[in-house]
């Protein structure tokens, strides 16, 4: 606050306070000079302290001295500020009261300078304090006058002015304390409504700061305005500066925003970052938009993967009440048609009848393996990553899964350019997803079993910065346009497949933050890259 409302002296005045204090400081010294300058000017010469000159000069040299004294205590604010007021004041109104009365009295006009003591007063102390200075100033020009008069130096007639002049001192205090009042008034709200918005300002910082989704503020050419810690650690811990274009930052999110900014409506599907980043899921929105250019523009950055992780959470649940209900339902019919089935083939067919038993066993086992899909799909677990070296894991699999499928040596195969290299993620589900892999590219041959092959290779990607191992078979491949399509749910290209082995393997890769990827080998078979998060 500027000045003190309470009983209590100036305290800790802004400092908005004392430079208003200098400024009234400067003004007695300016006006001291200004005095002194008339009084020497050859055609002013007799205006001011004409009726005793000598003492006049003495007087304003004294103002001047004053002034300076007062200015340096103002610079010091060794002094208290209402003291110094009350001191400047009682000075001035002596002092000027004397130099009137050395011009000639009232007739000088040098009375009305008490006026700005008067206004002074009124706005630096309170209203008892001011008034006291406004009474002082009338009872001095009355006293000056009276004298004046007595001297033969003023006429009785300016005993009117004397008092409207007092008068005016009064009207003067009383409208400029009311104003500082306001002034007052006005500066306190205006400090509790800054303090109020610092306040909100910290607290909307805070709550952007810590929310865990990414937000970048952009302007129309993509130079970042503001950006939160979550979104420097989805693009890989960089700085975001401010001014910074985004385009610096993420190329592939700076082709978004241009897309977006051309076609606001559109869809956009996670963007995949390299260097074992999470892939993001951006989203944008206009803030200020006009019809002649787009304004700043909010950009929302979201885990793709734990955005995934909590879609598939949510289907995980429906669908678990979905298969909770019907499984009984299913597979009781299933497994009568089954038995059925089985006691036709046991008794006397013929041929026609048998390829039809044969047919029904077929297709329960298919609607079987199904179930059992989409059972285990609606009861993932979820993961519990562990610490694993990946060339000893992959070569105690590789001669499991030989056993189990009678595969030679030489049809599967495993060889690694990287040394001990140690991957997070479940053993378990690690094992799922490369023996389904594996499967796959037995199942989906159109070798014999004796002359199909399957390479695994780990490596480490340089661009990715990241371990992978690729599952290379020798098969027919998968055409592009069925490649967008294989992670797909119930997506298959044989009358066997259930659609679901691919989808699960995605969803548990990602469940171990850890990204597949079809590669295309062009007719040399097909390959699935695994990329992990190293430990």
């Amino acid at each position: 606050m500027r000045v003190s409302a309470g009983s209590q002296p100036l305290k800790n005045l802004s400092q908005e306070t004392w430079r208003q204090l200098r400024h009234f400081n400067l003004y007695r010294l300016v006006l001291a000079f200004a005095l002194l300058v008339v009084f020497y000017n050859a055609y002013l010469t007799g205006f001011l302290g004409r009726h005793d000159p000598e003492s006049f000069l003495a007087t304003a040299l004294l103002f001047l001295l004053s002034s300076f004294i007062f200015l340096i205590l103002d610079h010091k604010k060794t002094t208290k500020l209402e003291t110094q007021i009350i001191i400047a004041n009682s000075s001035d109104i002596l002092l000027i009261t004397l130099m009137m009365h050395y011009s000639g009295g009232l007739s000088s006009g040098l009375g009305m300078l008490l006026i700005i003591n008067i206004v002074a007063s009124g706005t630096f102390l309170k209203s008892r304090d001011s008034f006291l200075f406004a009474a002082m100033a009338s009872i001095a020009v009355l006293t000056e006058h009276t004298v004046a008069h007595l001297n033969n130096i003023s006429p009785a007639s300016l005993y009117s002015a004397a008092g409207i002049l007092g008068i005016v001192f009064f009207a003067s205090n009383m409208l400029a304390t009311l104003l500082a009042k306001r002034a007052r008034e006005s500066e306190a709200l205006a400090s509790q409504r800054t303090a109020d918005l610092i306040s909100l300002e910290n607290l909307n910082e805070n709550i952007i700061q810590n929310m865990r989704t990414g937000i970048i503020v952009v302007d129309a050419k993509g130079e970042i305005l503001m950006a939160n810690h979550s979104a420097e650690i989805l693009l890989g811990e960089q700085s975001l500066k401010h001014s910074q274009n985004i385009e610096e930052i993420s190329p592939d999110l700076a082709i978004r925003f241009h897309q977006w900014s051309e076609q606001p409506n559109m869809h956009h599907n996670p963007i995949p970052q390299p260097h074992g980043l999470p892939d993001i899921q951006p989203g944008f929105r206009s803030l200020n938009k006009s019809s002649e250019n787009i304004g700043n523009t909010l950009i929302f950055l979201e885990d793709a993967t734990q955005l995934n992780q909590r879609f598939q959470q949510m289907k995980l649940a429906s669908l678990g009440r979905l298969t909770a209900s019907i499984a009984h339902e299913i597979r009781n019919p299933l497994s009568a048609i089954n038995h059925a089935a089985q006691l036709l083939n046991e008794s006397e067919l013929n041929s026609s009848d048998k390829q039809l038993t044969e047919i029904i066993n077929t297709q329960v086992q298919r609607l079987d393996k199904t179930i059992k899909n989409v059972l285990q799909l609606s009861r993932q677990e979820q993961s519990t990553p562990e610490v694993l070296p990946l060339i000893e894991w992959t070569e105690r699999f590789i001669e499991e899964f030989r056993s189990i499928h009678n595969l030679s040596p030489g049809q599967l195969v495993f060889s690694s350019s990287i040394n001990n290299p140690v991957i997070l993620f479940d053993s378990s589900h690690l094992n799922q997803v490369i023996s389904n892999l594996c499967i796959n590219a037995i199942n989906h041959n159109d070798k014999p079993l004796s002359e199909i092959k399957i390479q695994i290779n780990c490596d480490y990607d340089e661009e990715q910065n990241q371990v992978y191992i690729d599952i290379i078979d020798n098969g027919p491949g998968i055409n592009e346009q069925q490649a967008e399509e294989i992670f797909d749910p119930f997506f298959t290209t044989s009358s066997q497949g259930t659609g679901l082995g691919l989808y699960i393997s995605k969803e548990i890769v990602e469940s171990n933050r850890a990204r597949i990827r079809y590669l295309d080998k062009k007719h040399m078979g097909s390959c699935f890259r695994i990329y992990f998060l190293s430990a």
